[in-house]
């Protein structure tokens, strides 16, 4: 049958743009089309326009949709660069060969490189409908993978995206794996790194199992969906950025996955580390720091899992050349006092600013910056360095420089325009 389909004459259609964004390809055609090409819903075909094309999912109407035209949706009529009115060619094609394999990990199968980068280069092409990629996820989330399949994983993510290379280094990092409500301590962290003359191109993301992430608390003050190129340019100049990992095309199919876990509130181990050392490989990092919240009502419930998660990273990033070191930090109550992006982000702000107040979110961050000091090797005394830097001012200096160059508002209430433009 599929074999047949895929056999058949590309038969012209009218296109009909709908400005909707479901975040998949979907394409609806009228039922006596559907019935005559013979497509049920969900099945597959091939939209093309000059030479461009998708494969999308098939929906049927018998009154939204006339005869011989085909609604688009909103990111399938950009791929194809369609308007209204314009004649596009659809033919019916098979299921893409990741739905077998995605079958195989559900059975519990160990995928191999070729194969992870097929499924890989499905999500980010989005031959896959949401169900799935949730498969997908749900199977990794049960069924879990070794060392070699998250290596395939993180490095199929970086291939099917975009890279950064700086003319300079080395390259630090920090990422926290999250869970832990009022964790802001990257908004602290990163401009006492910058002062202390390292460059760290900070990739952050939205709220997966917690409140927010750090890129929704910084985003109540500043923009932070820059392009790779915006992330390049205002780190060579300023030494860092806090951008939205989701804003570029870093590691693309992360944020479709992550699209999928949310609503589920899973993040499947493999699948974090993959997440999160995918991104840092794509921006050139040679070192980075984790922070693993751990307690009651986190993603890290006990040490022991803590202890293999610091493990894993550390094997990870030998693996992929990153230099990994680990903190286990208590996560069984929030860090701060304010819960919620623009609460959070005044708190970060007050300190930055001076206040000496909430000491849980002042030791951590300086700990942690304090870490990657010693790791570029400035100091053998990092929290106390990193201390000095937050007291003198210089990280704010840096922080108000973030503000400028990514634009928006500043601390003072100052409206910048982009640095770039």
């Amino acid at each position: 049958m599929e074999r047949h389909k895929e056999k058949m004459e590309m038969l012209t259609f009218k296109a009909d743009v709908k400005d909707i964004d479901s975040g998949e390809f979907f394409v609806t055609l009228n039922n006596k089309d559907a019935e005559e090409m013979g497509l049920l819903e969900h099945d597959r075909v091939k939209v093309s326009k000059e030479g461009k094309s998708i494969t999308a999912i098939v929906q049927k109407s018998m009154s939204l949709v006339k005869p011989h035209n085909v609604t688009i949706l909103t990111r399938g009529a950009m791929a194809l660069d369609v308007k209204n009115g314009d004649d596009v060619l659809i033919s019916p094609t098979g299921k893409p060969r990741s739905v077998g394999i995605i079958k195989a990990k559900m059975d519990g199968k160990t995928l191999t490189s070729e194969e992870m980068r097929i499924v890989v280069n499905d999500i980010v092409e989005r031959r896959l409908s949401y169900i799935e990629l949730t498969a997908y996820v749900v199977a990794n989330y049960i069924n879990g993978m070794n060392m070699q399949e998250i290596k395939d994983l993180t490095l199929a993510m970086v291939e099917t995206g975009e890279t950064i290379d700086f003319a300079t280094g080395p390259i630090f990092d920090f990422h926290s794996v999250g869970g832990s409500p009022g964790n802001k301590v990257t908004l602290i962290v990163v401009p006492i790194i910058m002062a202390a003359g390292l460059i760290i191109p900070k990739t952050s993301s939205r709220a997966i199992s917690s409140a927010c992430g750090t890129a929704d608390i910084l985003e109540t003050i500043c923009n932070v969906t820059l392009s790779t190129e915006e992330i390049k340019s205002i780190t060579q100049k300023i030494g860092g950025t806090i951008a939205w990992g989701g804003g570029v095309e870093l590691a693309p199919a992360d944020d479709l996955i992550i699209h999928v876990e949310y609503p589920l509130g899973i993040d499947p181990y493999g699948q974090l580390l993959a997440s999160v050392m995918a991104k840092k490989k794509a921006v050139g990092a040679n070192y980075m720091l984790l922070d693993i919240p751990m307690g009651p009502g986190t993603k890290v419930p006990d040490e022991k899992l803590a202890r293999r998660y610091a493990r894993d990273f550390i094997e990870l990033g030998e693996m992929l050349g990153i230099k990994v070191e680990c903190a286990i930090t208590y996560g069984g109550q929030p860090v701060g006092h304010g819960i919620g992006p623009a609460i959070e982000a005044r708190e970060a702000l007050a300190i930055l600013e001076g206040s000496t107040t909430p000491n849980s979110v002042v030791m951590k961050s300086t700990h942690l910056a304090g870490i990657i000091l010693e790791m570029a090797g400035l100091t053998n005394r990092g929290q106390e360095m990193a201390m000095d830097i937050l007291r003198s001012g210089k990280a704010l200096e840096k922080f108000r420089l973030i503000l400028k160059h990514q634009c928006w508002i500043s601390i003072t209430g100052r409206i910048f325009e982009p640095a770039w433009t």
